[in-house]
């Protein structure tokens, strides 16, 4: 006979699991990492051997990790070739921008008009990373500050999926100045000043001044990567 439910007890209560993150997550944040840190190099062939025995794991969790990387799109995996880390062609690219720029758009007016003095703090503190990474000639910084800079926005939207959204990118953009920031010093002025005028857009709440010159600034993404990707 099956017992009758109690129906003073609701399983929906009951308190969560903690679960230990699996080995495959670990080896997919420490390749992560090295990507953005510029260890690995955009297009580079990698070994799942050499992986494992530099983790000292076995090759099942470094190839789920690629696994997880690859829906990230920071590595390309090739049928009968192997594992790469992403590099964009030029179609990639420009869809990329296209992409980013909608969503910052978007995610910039919301963030403007729910979280402007939120919004205007994270901003303000960033551009302070930024200006002491520049002084520094830290390109490395600078472009994790330009990353968290333009985050903000998103972070602030008040809409989890436009995160998820942006999420979708966000991995390949981080990647992308990482990588080029380098190459990109001689605009690093302009759109540092670019920044500035962000800053004082949200400042005013001038919403038309934030789009006009976020679609500058995130336009020229195109070109200026394109150019930059030819010298790595």
């Amino acid at each position: 006979m099956l017992l009758k439910a109690n129906k003073n007890v609701n399983p929906m209560k009951k308190s969560p699991i903690n679960r230990p993150q699996s080995l495959a997550m670990t080896v997919a944040e420490r390749l992560k990492a090295a990507i953005l840190k510029r260890e690995l190099s955009l297009g580079e062939a990698l070994s799942e051997e050499k992986i494992a025995a530099a983790m000292d794991v076995s090759r099942t969790p470094v190839r789920e990790a690629l696994t997880i990387l690859q829906l990230q799109g920071l590595i390309t995996i090739l049928p009968r070739r192997g594992s790469f880390v992403f590099r964009p062609e030029k179609e990639d690219l420009h869809a990329i921008v296209e992409y980013r720029l909608r969503l910052e758009l978007l995610a910039g007016e919301l963030a403007l008009e729910r979280a402007p003095d939120a919004l205007l703090r994270s901003l303000t503190r960033t551009i302070e990373t930024m200006e002491k990474a520049r002084d520094n000639d830290d390109t490395l910084a600078y472009a994790n500050a330009d990353t968290r800079f333009h985050n903000a926005f998103f972070d602030h939207c008040g809409n989890h999926f436009f995160v998820e959204a942006y999420d979708i990118v966000a991995g390949r953009i981080a990647a992308l100045r990482a990588h080029m920031s380098a190459q990109l010093g001689l605009h690093r002025q302009r759109t540092f000043q670019e920044h500035l005028e962000i800053v004082e857009a949200v400042e005013k709440r001038d919403l038309a001044a934030l789009q006009a010159v976020l679609r500058t600034h995130i336009a020229e993404m195109e070109p200026n990567y394109a150019n930059a990707l030819q010298l790595v």
